[in-house]
């Protein structure tokens, strides 16, 4: 099973990413803004969130191995999936495209300094492997998108929305491919798991809908709140606790569909 899930996050990253690089922009520059850029990487992805994890570990809330799981969460931004939502909701598919890239970057260096503080165990992983192998996926296809778009214009415009609805189509599968293999385990289980997948839903996706912009705040509380699954397992599949860890990362990846369906599905309804 965790092979299947691994090629369907390869393909769907790939499908996603190459539709983000096909789609124009529909909206003003001021969407890419350094200002709004950074602010995401910054305060919505990483600064926010860590705080508030260190207020949750002073608390001692949650066990060790809950705070690792919430940590390697954190630090795992830059999903792919939020690009097969932007443009349901009239957000800016190009201002996510570049936010994702962004993020992945920044999420790797994220988890090398908690992996520092010792707030994550990786022992011997690499990670410069698993960069390189996230950024081609990220990367090549949002650029071929791209080129495509610049010149191929009409075939862009023909087949983008085509591109798009299977890179939904493969996002909807993934999410039911993990509730009907973990749904049931994680319902029936420890209660941990599921609160702390609650607070981590929370934190990422309430400070973004404060962005006073409709289509920035879309946007960013998307590409916010949907973390990088792929990243998330390649790492809990080398790491000896990856037990102990994996049922608040599967937790957090359902509430995390789950709170996104919810906001999609009131901003299609408002439209």
């Amino acid at each position: 099973m965790s092979a299947i899930l691994d090629f369907w996050a390869l393909l769907n990253s790939l499908v996603i990413m190459f539709a983000l690089g096909l789609a124009a922009e529909r909206h003003g520059p001021e969407e890419s803004e350094i200002g709004t850029l950074l602010r995401t990487l910054l305060g919505y992805n990483l600064l926010v969130p860590a705080l508030i994890l260190m207020a949750i570990k002073t608390m001692d809330w949650f066990s060790a191995h809950a705070i690792e799981a919430m940590t390697l969460c954190v630090a795992a931004a830059g999903g792919t999936s939020a690009g097969a939502f932007v443009s349901k909701v009239k957000g800016s598919p190009v201002l996510a495209g570049k936010l994702i890239v962004l993020l992945l970057g920044s999420s790797l260096l994220a988890i090398a300094v908690f992996s520092r503080l010792d707030w994550i165990q990786l022992g011997s992983f690499s990670l410069g492997h698993l960069a390189a192998y996230l950024l081609a996926i990220t990367l090549l296809p949002l650029f071929a998108g791209r080129i495509t778009r610049r010149y191929a214009p009409a075939f862009s415009a023909q087949w983008q929305p085509k591109v798009e609805r299977a890179g939904s189509l493969l996002v909807v599968l993934l999410v039911l491919a993990l509730a009907m293999r973990y749904g049931r385990e994680i319902l029936t289980g420890p209660p941990e798991p599921m609160l702390a997948a609650l607070a981590l839903v929370l934190m990422f996706a309430l400070p973004p809908l404060l962005e006073p912009n409709p289509v920035r705040r879309r946007t960013i509380a998307l590409v916010t709140l949907i973390r990088n699954l792929t990243l998330l397992l390649s790492i809990l599949a080398v790491l000896p606790q990856a037990p102990q860890l994996l049922p608040t990362v599967l937790a957090f990846g359902l509430f995390m569909y789950i709170a996104t369906g919810v906001l999609v599905w009131g901003w299609r309804k408002s439209n």
